[in-house]
């Protein structure tokens, strides 16, 4: 072992662990407030940062790249109806740079710190025969607590219940493959600043992946019963959809062009993307989707605005129908 830039690096192997930034490895995760709980579970999810991480290192920025790892993470979590408890990373790289590992784990223990979760630690994997010079991976694991003593049973999906959508900040977790061949970026062409989006191209494309914690638990805090939830993040929003809807049913989804946000006009426009291929790609503006009751649709969309996020009814379920037709 030797000292490289700050780091503990592995000269002759594959992999390194090191402190790192948070130096937090084995951290204790407190659970004793849960204890009351009736059948505590433990659920666990992992993902990546997927294409996002080619975009940032264009731009050479990763100041926000942790705090994408961990939301996509706690969304599947919030998703599941499970309260969010600790997150730990891996990053990995052919050989690490002090600075770019410091940006990728200070913003995932920040925003761990925010959601109120613990940031359990980070290891760093040097990987020079699989990634070539200043590229960057980073995968998250995040654990959940759900009491499955308490759930309720989910709601039977029945004809006219809303599609309800929350709002993303833009693609999240999906779409930037396509978006970097489709727009061919550089760092120049996302440097650029455009009047009809009122910022440059790489400033929209580095929005930080948006956390629902807030909302999803505000809904079942009022006692109302959805359907099945899924964090558009890991396919389009075609697919989300469908997710969703048991067999058997379909949906009609209202998406007028002119309320599609601007970063997908670009897309749909610069980048001859079809709005058929835009939804098998892309969340299209939504970051969480579900099934609401007709009957608790308006005051869902109240809790989540009061909870500060920005509801987006998208559609409706058609039990008579296993089509999903865009109006």
């Amino acid at each position: 072992m030797r000292e490289k830039q700050g780091l503990q690096v592995q000269t002759t192997g594959k992999s390194v662990n090191t402190t790192g930034f948070s130096n937090v490895q084995n951290q204790e995760i407190p659970i004793g407030i849960y204890r009351n709980m009736i059948d505590p579970v433990l659920i666990t999810k992992t993902h990546g940062v997927s294409g996002k991480l080619s975009i940032a290192a264009e731009l050479e920025r990763y100041d926000r790249i942790g705090q994408d790892c961990v939301a996509v993470c706690v969304n599947d979590l919030i998703a599941a109806g499970a309260k969010p408890i600790s997150f730990y990373d891996t990053i990995s790289c052919a050989r690490p740079k002090k600075d770019k590992v410091e940006d990728l784990e200070k913003s995932a223990s920040e925003f761990c710190k925010k959601l109120g979760i613990t940031y359990a630690g980070s290891d760093v994997m040097e990987l020079p025969d699989i990634f070539h010079y200043d590229q960057y991976d980073m995968v998250g694991f995040a654990v959940g607590i759900l009491d499955r003593g308490t759930v309720k049973t989910k709601h039977t999906v029945r004809q006219s219940d809303v599609l309800m959508g929350i709002a993303s900040d833009g693609l999240h977790n999906n779409g930037y493959v396509a978006a970097k061949k489709k727009l061919f970026l550089t760092k120049t062409s996302m440097e650029i600043y455009y009047e009809n989006l009122q910022s440059t191209l790489g400033e929209l494309l580095m929005q930080p992946t948006r956390c629902y914690q807030r909302a999803l638990e505000a809904i079942q805090k009022e006692g109302i019963t959805i359907g099945p939830c899924t964090q558009v993040a890991h396919g389009g929003l075609d697919a989300a959809i469908r997710s969703l809807l048991p067999d058997g049913c379909g949906a009609v989804i209202k998406q007028p062009q002119q309320n599609i946000p601007p970063l997908y006009q670009v897309l749909h426009h610069d980048g001859n993307m079809t709005l058929d291929q835009m939804r098998k790609t892309c969340n299209m503006g939504v970051g969480m989707l579900f099934i609401v009751p007709e009957e608790d649709a308006s005051r869902v969309i109240d809790i989540i605005d009061e909870a500060g996020e920005k509801p987006v009814p998208i559609g409706l379920v058609e039990t008579d129908s296993r089509e999903i037709r865009y109006i």
